[in-house]
């Protein structure tokens, strides 16, 4: 738990890698709301424990879920009952990939991670082994088992403002980006805006909706209302400066994409280049974890327009991102 400001406090799990996101904690008089829960059922009762320090003389009385992965929602069990707040995009989203499913594809991916470390050949057993290999690192620290999946009760589309005893905070929609039914969370005043995934500090961001513009976009959302501290859905708190970087990143990764792409180079080809160039390695996009996630962006940056992914497809470009760790 990190105060950010007065009855504003971080939830923050480092380094910010895979399923490793924050949440955070509004205190007004006689009552909180809690943005966003994490993974798994264990990590959010751990997490709320912690809060009851501050949530004694004001309980939890609504949940706002920023968007549709699993790390921002799947404890939303926890908070059965309460009012649950989502942009509709990210309510309509939420039901395409499930607890089961991902289990199945951790199985999936341990087998395929076997399969890797075997010297026998077998047909596509390059991308079987990337694939295997990163699933393995994403989800084999995860316990999945036991989520009763809790959707929101309440949804919008744009902006939607709440009163949380006594403080106005404001809730916007600036989907499609990281996935479709992104949105922030701005509390005026303490000068606080809860980016989630519109943020990714010190590690690579992901890329799943697109297009980059609109993720551009929403982080000059974000430095309109001139925020002193600035929550990130992974990575620590930052502020106008951190956000501009990432502005910067997805500027800069958008146009040595698109050279590439010209030249006639896969997004895996594209990403592996700009990786391995002196440019990227000599600037501070080098020092952020998870590289690979590049491949992913690459991916989506070809695509051009906002876009549902389904399962196959998001394999696929995991795999490509695999093949680059």
């Amino acid at each position: 738990m990190r105060k950010v400001a007065s009855g504003v406090h971080a939830w923050i799990q480092p380094n910010g890698s895979w399923g490793e996101s924050n949440a955070a904690l509004i205190v007004g008089d006689g009552e909180s709301l809690l943005i966003d829960t994490l993974w798994t059922p264990d990590l959010t009762a751990r997490m709320l424990e912690r809060m009851k320090r501050h949530t004694a003389g004001a309980p939890i009385t609504r949940l706002v879920n920023t968007h549709a992965d699993g790390d921002h929602w799947w404890g939303n069990q926890h908070l059965a009952g309460k009012d649950i707040v989502a942009t509709e995009a990210a309510s309509e989203e939420m039901g395409e990939l499930s607890p089961d499913k991902l289990l199945r594809l951790r199985h999936t991916g341990e087998a395929f991670a076997r399969g890797g470390r075997l010297r026998l050949p077998y047909p596509g057993r390059s991308w079987a082994s990337s694939l295997g290999r990163l699933l393995e690192e994403m989800l084999g620290a995860y316990d999945f088992s036991g989520i009763s999946l809790t959707t929101p009760t309440r949804t919008f589309s744009g902006t939607l403002e709440l009163d949380v005893g006594g403080r106005r905070v404001e809730l916007i929609e600036v989907g499609p980006a990281h996935t479709f039914g992104d949105a922030i969370v701005h509390v005026p005043d303490a000068g606080v805006v809860i980016a989630a995934d519109i943020l990714f500090i010190g590690v690579t961001p992901v890329m799943w909706a697109g297009p980059v513009d609109n993720w551009i976009a929403a982080i000059d959302r974000i430095l309109e209302l001139e925020p002193a501290v600035i929550v990130p859905g992974h990575g620590p708190p930052t502020d106008v400066a951190g956000a501009r970087l990432l502005q910067r990143y997805w500027r800069y990764i958008d146009a040595a994409a698109r050279r590439r792409f010209a030249a006639g180079r896969s997004p895996r080809e594209a990403a592996a280049d700009v990786l391995q160039g002196e440019e990227f390695r000599d600037g501070p996009f080098a020092e952020w974890d998870n590289p690979e996630r590049l491949a992913i962006n690459m991916h989506t940056i070809r695509r051009g327009e906002a876009k549902r992914i389904g399962v196959p497809e998001r394999l696929r470009v995991v795999a490509d991102a695999g093949a680059l760790t």
